[in-house]
């Protein structure tokens, strides 16, 4: 949050001052106000900033308090705590379980407005793109609501709509969470264990791509190429022509929800077949594709007749690489092998870190959480304790999961529970062999070795040839007294941005006496046009130095 003050750091902080004032009022009156202390002077008076030790003796848990600041604050703060709910890798696991009970509790919006958003982006009327349109949405959530619709060759299709001015308060919200964040990191070394910015900048992507409806359709689109002919799995059609980033048309899905497991007789359904099917296309998506569906709950599956499969909602999806789908391999394959040095250097690939970890502390935990599971029958080691497991060893090392790679493992936590209820003699790892297999052995295969050593030879090619040029220019600025050497003493920020807030006040201050000298100066001389008595010019550039002195007040109180 550095900068100069006010011109290029108001856009941010004060932009929404009104909605940052009702954020904070929040807080405060759930206690968390004492994290936010400097920025009293933007909340009412008598608003308590509560303590750790009130926290703490409250007969309502700090994760149910949070809950409640979230369903309070609206849909941005409840679709950011759906998304940590499925991060314990991010958070501690009692907060993981509480967010988990949050809910979209939004009403639908009219279909007027429907209708006026169609109009918008097709530039023609509803009616001469679909022939029936349901007026009710089937379902309505915080970013979109979905409508069944005909179009007029017969099609029946699903009509995803977002909602209207949802994106201007979305990103006005992330706005003002990113600064308190950046300020809750600055101001409380606490509890930069937690990183709140990364936790912000994690969802923040996570809804800027659900925000985007012609993302999801590009997701679609490319889901449906990877799997081409693939038997057992359905992937909606689109209509490219009738879809933008405020609507989609794609085709409307009939069969058993994968969370009504009660009605798979009515279709004729095998779960044993479909449990295995739905097993086999995940983890084709993870070890062949590397590009998979990231939220493939029970809501977003539908079991068809002949055991068919079909995934709905791509507004999630992520992607893994060759090398990071060889390093999970390897991983699973060196703790297997009880070469846990290695398996320890391969985690490091699969996660994100601030300072490296100790890999002789890595190596004995990794043992220890093998030795937990190795010997056990297979049919007894339940998934999602053995990721939540894997979370905690990652948690104790301050290593962080990839994005990609926690959705990866997430997606197949999920799988298997899923598995599980439709045969409970499912166990996911079993599946899970042949394709870590098939990984591994076209590690070896002597076509991607030579393709790969070819690439370190081009990259070694463009090294030589650049090399020559850079010591030539190196040389040369020294030679000509032009050499820069960059440094920067760590723990000087706070005495930096002391500084540029203080010439930033200065400056302020000059303007505003110059206004307010002009101003008098053009009174005294009373020139016109004249407003309720005084000069025009003159009321404005008091108008100007007033305005500048609030900024600055503003500031003063906030840094206080």
């Amino acid at each position: 949050m550095s900068g100069l003050f006010p011109f290029q750091r108001v856009t941010r902080t004060y932009r929404h001052l009104g909605r940052m004032r009702r954020i904070l009022a929040v807080l405060f009156r759930n206690g968390f106000g004492f994290m936010f202390d400097k920025l009293r002077g933007l909340v009412p008076e008598g608003k308590s900033a509560g303590n750790w030790e009130e926290l703490a003796s409250s007969p309502v848990s700090l994760p149910e308090r949070l809950r409640h600041v979230m369903t309070e604050l609206g849909p941005t703060f409840v679709k950011a705590g759906q998304i940590l709910a499925g991060r314990p890798d991010l958070i501690p696991h009692e907060y993981v379980e509480e967010f988990a009970k949050l809910q979209d509790q939004v009403p639908p919006f009219p279909f007027e407005t429907v209708r006026q958003i169609i109009k918008r982006e097709f530039g023609v009327e509803l009616e001469e793109l679909y022939s029936e349109f349901d007026q009710e949405p089937i379902a309505a959530a915080s970013i979109a609501q979905g409508h069944r619709a005909r179009l007029h060759d017969g099609s029946e299709v699903f009509v995803k709509v977002r909602r209207p001015d949802i994106e201007q308060s979305i990103r006005a919200d992330l706005e003002i969470l990113g600064f308190l964040a950046d300020y809750l990191e600055k101001q409380n070394p606490e509890l930069r264990f937690w990183n709140p910015g990364k936790i912000v900048e994690e969802f923040s992507r996570r809804i800027e791509e659900e925000l985007n409806l012609d993302l999801e359709l590009a997701n679609i689109q490319c889901f449906a190429r990877q799997f081409r002919g693939r038997e057992g799995l359905l992937v909606p059609k689109v209509w490219p022509k009738l879809s933008s980033g405020m609507v989609l048309t794609m085709q409307y899905v009939r069969g058993c929800k994968a969370s009504e497991l009660e009605r798979l007789p009515e279709f004729g359904l095998d779960p044993l077949k479909i449990s295995r099917l739905g097993v086999d296309l995940l983890l084709e998506q993870f070890f062949l594709h590397g590009f998979f569906h990231s939220d493939p709950h029970p809501g977003n599956i539908f079991f068809l007749p002949g055991n068919r499969i079909c995934y709905v909602d791509f507004g999630q999806v992520g992607r893994v690489s060759i090398e990071e789908r060889e390093a999970f391999a390897g991983l699973l394959g060196c703790c297997l092998r009880r070469n846990f040095r290695k398996a320890a250097r391969l985690l490091l690939e699969l996660v994100e870190y601030e300072q490296e970890p100790e890999l002789g502390d890595l190596e004995r935990d990794l043992e220890a959480f093998t030795d937990h599971y190795l010997y056990r029958e297979i049919e007894d080691v339940k998934t999602q304790s053995v990721l939540q497991e894997f979370y905690r060893l990652c948690t104790r090392h301050r290593v962080g999961l990839k994005s990609h790679i926690y959705l990866m493992l997430k997606a197949m936590g999920e799988s298997d529970m899923l598995g599980r209820q439709l045969d409970p003699a499912f166990n996911i790892i079993r599946q899970l062999r042949p394709f870590l297999l098939r990984v591994f052995l076209r590690s070896l295969n002597p076509a991607k070795k030579g393709g790969r050593l070819l690439e370190h030879y081009e990259e070694l090619q463009d090294f030589l040839r650049l090399m020559p040029k850079q010591q030539k220019s190196f040389w040369q600025q020294c030679l000509e007294g032009k050499l820069q050497f960059n440094s920067r003493l760590l723990g000087l920020e706070r005495l930096e941005d002391f500084l540029k807030h203080g010439l930033n006040r200065i400056s302020i201050a000059l303007i505003q006496v110059g206004l307010l000298i002009a101003s008098a100066l053009v009174i005294h001389a009373n020139h016109p046009p004249m407003l309720l008595g005084l000069p025009l010019v003159a009321l404005i550039g008091i108008g100007c130095s007033l305005a500048l002195f609030v900024l600055m007040y503003l500031d003063m109180v906030r840094r206080r």
